[in-house]
């Protein structure tokens, strides 16, 4: 192997290999990563693409539907294994611009929590994140059209992706040369449209342009819960401890003096100008639906761009030292029996916004979100367990434990007098009621049940769930 490689290659499989213990419990602890493998198993029984949810994810969910029967091990470790692409992509970027520290910082890219844990369950966030950042690579290696097709990619695998060429067209572009940057822009454009569109075609012909939504069926949260998911659920407590100290340094005089001093190429203005609008862009996607951590992924590896070229050498190590720690101490989540995580002894336990939490310093978010991972997992068996002995026609209001059941049933024989829906209007309630069905929900779902549709009716029509 050519020498030039080896730091490459061993930033793979140090990535890589960190999230093998991680990979084994379930699809993840989202309720959309499982919907995902019951999408792939039903596109895989009917032949009939079916996307886990609008507007569809169809460059993952195709290839999954593909795997189906391999289990949760395969369908994690492709993410894990396009987790760790994304990041030798990123330090390749950096290395372009000959940045100093190209290393260290794509290991802290590769160790902020929220990139860290989705790389190793079911969802899409990392696959789309690979392939922004190979186009990237490619766009500035100045091959549009492959950079286009990735980009494409990208954008089958997450729409929002496609928010991705506005700032790749400010990074080529040329003052006083129209003509090639229309040029520049359709060798981009094209190839991402063809692309997109192709994956979007079963889509499109099932469901016309309709697909082309997202979900917002409950209220807008709390701002606190907004915030905290976006600031501490990205970058855990001593990472965001970390960010809110690099913003701080950024301003001070000496750091104004030796900004871009890290980067030893003359790094183009234009690519701060890209990195901030990304930032920009995703953070109002996401304060218009905050509904996960995740989301906010895509800027990443731009914040840290911005750190790099405005902080000093020694305080964007330190930075970096503290993103790589983040993962594995100082926790803060959810007490939940259900839904939560284990913690120590000792934890603080706080309530906010109406939710308890705990901070435990010798519990990190990973180890964090894999104790919440095989909480639901037992409930979920507990649940089947019981319902398999039910002697009475039953509708359970399952909400977001839905697709955990029903990915976990596939196997399973079924009980015919037991039916799971994820949520039911009132016209439904009444159908079921007038055929002698008894109505239960599982925990908390009879107030998302009555949110989702507007009504005050589930609490009169249904019981609880008791184990």
């Amino acid at each position: 192997m050519n020498k030039k490689y080896i730091p490459f290659v061993s930033l793979f499989f140090i990535v890589f290999i960190s999230r093998i213990p991680f990979l084994y419990a379930g699809y993840g602890i989202e309720e959309d990563s499982w919907g995902i493998a019951l999408a792939a198993f039903h596109t895989h029984l009917n032949g009939v693409y079916e996307p886990s949810r609008f507007p569809g994810h169809p460059v993952q969910e195709l290839i999954y539907s593909a795997l189906w029967g391999s289990g949760p091990l395969v369908f994690n470790g492709l993410c894990a294994l396009l987790s760790a692409v994304a990041v030798v992509f990123f330090s390749l970027i950096l290395k372009h611009f000959q940045f100093r520290h190209y290393m260290l910082a794509a290991l802290a890219f590769a160790f902020i929590p929220v990139y860290f844990i989705s790389s190793t369950y079911t969802i899409d966030f990392v696959w789309t994140e690979a392939f922004v950042m190979i186009a990237l690579y490619l766009l500035l290696k100045e091959k549009l059209i492959l950079s286009g097709i990735f980009l494409g990619l990208a954008v089958g695998c997450r729409i929002t992706s496609g928010a991705m060429l506005l700032p790749f067209i400010i990074i080529i572009w040329q003052q006083n040369n129209l003509k090639l940057n229309v040029i520049n822009f359709l060798k981009l454009a094209c190839p991402l449209a063809v692309v997109a569109v192709l994956f979007f075609m079963p889509l499109i012909i099932q469901f016309g342009t309709s697909f082309f939504m997202y979900y917002d069926q409950f209220q807008y949260p709390p701002i606190t819960k907004v915030l905290y998911k976006m600031i501490v659920g990205v970058f855990g407590l001593v990472g965001v401890v970390a960010v809110l100290a690099g913003v701080v340094l950024m301003f001070t005089k000496q750091a104004k003096q030796e900004r871009g001093s890290l980067f030893e190429h003359t790094l183009s203005k234009k690519v701060i100008y890209a990195s901030v609008l990304i930032l920009i862009l995703y953070s109002i996607s996401y304060f218009r639906l905050p509904q996960k951590s995740g989301y906010m992924i895509a800027v990443l590896p731009f914040v840290l761009v911005l750190f790099g070229y405005y902080l000093r050498s020694i305080q964007f190590k330190w930075l970096c030292y503290a993103l790589i720690l983040s993962p594995f101490v100082c926790s803060i989540n959810l007490t939940d029996k259900l839904r939560g995580a284990e913690y120590s002894k000792y934890a603080v336990v706080v309530t906010v916004s109406g939710q308890e939490l705990f901070f435990d310093p010798f519990t990190g978010p990973v180890f964090s979100d894999l104790s919440k991972r095989i909480q639901k997992i037992n409930y979920t068996n507990e649940v089947i367990q019981k319902t398999q002995s039910l002697t009475s026609k039953t509708v359970i209001i399952s909400g977001w434990w839905y697709n955990e059941i029903m990915v976990t049933m596939i196997p399973m024989s079924k009980n015919n007098l037991v039916v799971f829906e994820p949520y039911i209007d009132s016209k439904k309630i009444n159908e079921y009621l007038a055929h002698d069905y008894t109505i239960l929900y599982l925990p908390e779902q009879n107030i998302y049940n009555d949110e989702m549709f507007k009504m005050s009716l589930t609490n009169e029509a249904a019981k609880p769930f008791n184990l």
